[in-house]
């Protein structure tokens, strides 16, 4: 059964070592709504399962967000069949609450 958290929980989740977070909204979508502090952007239109950004975070675990989950969930089962520790983040965006920063 693939993970998830919901997204009012991520900044908490974010402080423990070894994880990362991948936002892969769109950039329009970024420069509309922000995006979490430290949150890699790698949009899915373009996702490639060997970006070497994400390959850097292969041993750590994976956190996927988009507007709403769905997006991120397709990513975490991407994730998840290379062998990532892939969660997916419920709610996204629209329900994430905490600070933001402006692309």
């Amino acid at each position: 059964m693939a993970k998830t958290v919901h997204v009012q929980d991520i900044n908490n989740v974010l402080k423990n070592d070894n994880t990362v977070l991948i936002d892969v909204r769109e950039t329009e979508e970024l420069k509309e709504t922000g995006y979490v502090p430290g949150a890699i952007h790698l949009p899915l239109s373009t996702f490639d399962i060997e970006n070497k950004v994400l390959n850097d975070h292969k041993g750590d675990t994976v956190y996927v967000m988009c507007r709403s989950g769905k997006r991120s969930e397709r990513v975490q089962h991407m994730l998840i069949d290379e062998g990532y520790d892939a969660v997916n983040v419920e709610g996204g965006i629209l329900e994430y609450e905490g600070d933001r920063e402006e692309l």
